[in-house]
This record gives structure tokens, C-alpha cells and sequence, in this order.
């Protein structure tokens, strides 16, 4: 008897504490944390604002797999309700949208168990170029007397490393999204200015193009030096079409400048720029297909089409990289929509 008596002494001594702790402790934490992720804003946001998605991203899903959830009022407006309910890990509670705008979303957390407490969180975007930062907050409300138990523990420690892991999976979600790969490639969708491609188009045997090009693309550097033009960009292949059923190509080797001038007997210039698709494509020229093939991909999902000719850039002079697997292409297709007719 005498060893609990001393053991309740001690349970009211501690409850003592706790309380005398919580006359005194902080109520309110503000937790704060923010990242940098490599996607646009209006991209990020829209994936954010919906609690649909919030279970693909959520620090706390993974630990309860039977988490119950649901989704009432429209999903991404102000009003819009989420409702959880799972083991002790994820207790038991309610969010819902208070306000939204394309820089912040204001949200109400309403938390039934473990405990009862109401407290505000928000998320903010801020653009950077085409990259977007992330902040995600939350003013967590402790009551009395379970404050004084917080004094024990590193409250912006504990609970932000949950809205860091959060923070992390959004980012992977949306630069996964922002960067679809396409066979193994990115496709970069870009405008880029008018440039005179310098060269001799003619339709040859596909078996021909090495000897087409070493014949043809000293002419077009030569003729280019000597208007006193720089080039601008590496040399270039342009092709209307490839190997066709008698295995002839029509293609053109040339050298991008900035002006239209002269260039001499034989040679013709190229005006080409606009809307275009580009792949940063490394590897022996042989492989280089695949990239092609990946541009097509993305055109017919897009509602695309090619306006040739299709240019394959060769960044990369072969001559002075012996590594193929670090000889760049850039391979380019210049777009518009495909008209209705084309789509059906």
C-alpha cells in the first residue's frame, strides 16, 4: 500500500506541474515551412486546391492505409468539406475551405480526436519564373493544460517534419506532371525566333546523307564567313521527308544565321521560326529515332501537327567529343493545332 501511495503522490505531483505549466505555457505555435517546386504556378495550385488529390500528397496518409474520407460541396471552392476518420495515428476531424484565390488557400482544421481544437492553416504560392515556391502553415491551437505537457517537446520540430514530407510529395506529384516524359524525353514547348537556314536541299538516297552532308555543309559554313555572319546555332539538318517507299530522303544541310543575304549560286535560305517542340536528344545519331518518335507521341496528344520541314540541330561536334553518349541534338518540330478535320 505504501509503494502506491507514493506512486499516486507522484501521478498528482506531475499533474501539478502540468498544470502549474500550463498557466504559464504558449497556447499558439505557428508552423511554417516552404519549397521550391519546379513547375508553374497555375499548375501547382490547381493540384493543391482540391482535396481530391490531397490523399496523393498527404504526410499522414500512409499511416493509416483504412483512413475513411470524404469530400462534401464543391471540391476546390470556398465551403468545399474534408472529413477523416482513422486509427490514433490519424485520428479524427474535419477541413474545410475558407478562402481561395490563385496565391493562397485558406482552410479551417477541426480536430475531434484525439483531442477537440479548431485552428487555421493556409497554403501560398509564389511564382519564380517557371518555377513556383510553396508555403504551407498552420497556427496550431493547444489548450489548457495539455500546453504545459508542450513545453517537453520541440513543437515546430515534431510537427514540421510532417508538413515537410507533405511539402515533398506535392513537389514530385507536380514536377512529375510538369515534365512528362515521352519515350524517356522531356519535351520543351517554346517559340523561338526567325532564323536563315544556309544550305542545298535536294532529294537523295537515304544511304546517301553522310556523303550529302560532308559534300554540302562546308559550302554553307564557307558562304556564311564570308557575308561576315556568325552562325547561329550548330549545323543543321532539314528534312521534309524521310526514306519514303524508294528510300529517298528530301533533306537540306545548312547553318542558322540571323540576316537573309546573298549567299551564292547553289545555295538557298530557309526562313523558319515560330512555334516549335524541341528534345535535347544525346547519344550516336543512329539512336536518334526514338526522339522522333516521342514528338509524335506528344503531338497527338496535344491536338498537334508538324509544319515542315523537322530540324535536327547537332550541338555537338563529333570531332572533338569522342563519347557518343555526350554528343547533343537538338531535335526540333515546329507546330500549330490540327484543324477539326484533321482530328476526326
Amino acid at each position: 500500500m505504501k509503494i502506491l501511495k507514493v506512486v499516486a503522490y507522484i501521478v498528482l505531483a506531475v499533474a501539478a506541474l502540468v498544470v502549474t505549466l500550463g498557466l504559464f505555457a504558449k497556447k499558439d505555435y505557428h508552423i511554417e515551412r516552404s519549397l521550391e517546386i519546379d513547375a508553374p504556378k497555375d499548375l501547382v495550385y490547381e493540384y493543391a486546391r482540391y482535396f481530391k488529390n490531397f490523399e496523393t500528397w498527404s504526410p499522414w496518409a500512409y499511416l493509416d492505409p483504412n483512413m475513411k474520407t470524404s469530400v462534401t460541396g464543391t471540391d476546390g471552392e470556398v465551403g468545399a468539406l474534408y472529413q477523416w476518420s482513422g486509427n490514433d495515428d490519424v485520428g479524427e476531424g474535419k477541413q474545410t475551405i475558407t478562402a481561395v484565390t490563385p496565391q493562397r488557400i485558406d482552410m479551417e482544421i477541426k480536430f475531434t480526436r484525439p483531442f477537440e481544437t479548431t485552428s487555421p492553416t493556409y497554403m501560398a504560392f509564389r511564382e519564380n519564373g517557371k518555377k513556383t515556391t510553396v508555403t504551407w502553415a498552420f497556427d496550431m491551437h493547444v489548450s489548457f493544460p495539455w500546453n504545459g505537457l508542450a513545453m517537453f517537446t520541440d513543437v515546430d520540430a515534431g510537427v514540421g517534419v510532417d508538413y515537410e514530407r507533405g511539402l515533398k510529395n506535392l513537389k514530385k506529384i507536380c514536377e512529375e506532371i510538369a515534365h512528362k516524359k515521352y519515350r524517356g524525353y522531356e519535351v520543351a514547348e517554346i517559340q523561338i525566333p526567325l532564323k536563315y537556314y544556309v544550305g542545298t536541299r535536294q532529294t537523295i538516297d537515304t544511304s546517301a546523307l553522310a556523303a550529302f552532308y560532308a559534300t554540302n555543309l562546308p559550302k554553307a559554313f564557307e558562304a556564311v564567313l564570308k557575308n561576315g555572319l556568325a552562325p547561329a546555332g550548330g549545323p543543321s539538318a532539314l528534312y521534309w521527308f524521310w526514306a519514303d517507299s524508294l528510300g529517298k530522303t528530301d533533306v537540306a544541310a545548312t547553318v542558322p544565321v540571323t540576316e537573309d543575304k546573298k549567299f551564292g549560286k547553289g545555295l538557298s535560305v530557309f526562313p523558319i521560326g515560330g512555334r516549335a517542340l524541341v528534345i535535347e536528344y544525346f547519344g550516336a545519331y543512329e539512336n536518334i529515332m526514338e526522339a522522333h518518335l516521342a514528338l509524335d507521341e506528344y503531338m497527338t496528344e496535344k491536338g498537334l501537327q508538324n509544319i515542315p520541314p523537322v530540324v535536327e540541330e547537332y550541338v555537338t561536334d563529333p570531332g572533338q567529343e569522342p563519347d557518343t553518349a555526350k554528343w547533343l541534338t537538338k531535335v526540333i518540330y515546329y507546330v500549330e493545332p490540327k484543324s477539326a478535320a484533321d482530328q476526326q
